[in-house]
């Protein structure tokens, strides 16, 4: 982001210039058609060209051209890859929808609702970005990105608080990673032992 410049709304891109719709609940409208089977690919382009770009009907491009230009819009302006974290996101847009309206309305007064087709999405993510640690949406990503520490003889409740954390607020479809699954293994084992010493 620049100050010294505006958002981005018309780019040109092979010799044509494409007026964009970059209103943020526009561009979340995308990220949700993207996981929609209701579509092959082919309908997922053509659906998306036209609603990301205001003069679609203006342009005359193939189906290989509006991939092309889809890819270059995603990769550079939409969703730019980041290095951090090795790229993993602990986060997802519809899932943690409710975590992000809350968040904006604590920290910046902004009724998302309200601003649906007037938000430009760098605004969005700029934003988001920005929120303070004591926002639902940050708290509930810092669970998610928290390593779970050894075990100690002193730390089980510790850990056992975390595992269940994690447990709660894990992204759909994410499988417990190795850690975490070794974790609930021992809590599982130690409660065990516990129960087995005071049976006898």
């Amino acid at each position: 982001m620049k100050l010294t410049e505006r958002f981005i709304d018309e780019i040109e891109f092979q010799g044509q210039k494409f007026k964009l719709n970059l209103a943020f609940d526009n561009v979340l409208r995308v990220a949700e058609l993207l996981s929609d089977e209701t579509f092959d690919e082919i309908e997922k382009l053509e659906i998306l060209f036209e609603m990301l770009v205001k003069n679609a009907y203006e342009l005359e491009l193939s189906i290989f051209e509006i991939s092309q230009f889809i890819g270059f819009l995603f990769d550079e302006i939409l969703f730019p890859k980041k290095p951090e974290n090795g790229g993993k996101s602990y986060f997802d847009f519809e899932q943690d929808a409710a975590f992000i309206y809350a968040s904006f309305l604590q920290d910046y007064k902004i009724d998302l609702f309200e601003m649906q087709g007037k938000l430009h999405w760098q605004k969005f993510l700029a934003l988001l970005d920005s929120l303070s640690d004591d926002t639902k949406f940050k708290e509930v990503v810092a669970i998610r990105a928290q390593k779970i520490p050894a075990p100690t003889k002193y730390n089980q409740e510790e850990r056992n608080r975390i595992i269940e954390l994690k447990r709660v607020y894990r992204l759909k479809n994410e499988k417990p990673s190795l850690e975490e699954a070794d974790a609930t293994l021992t809590a599982i084992s130690n409660a065990l032992k516990k129960s087995y010493k005071k049976g006898r």
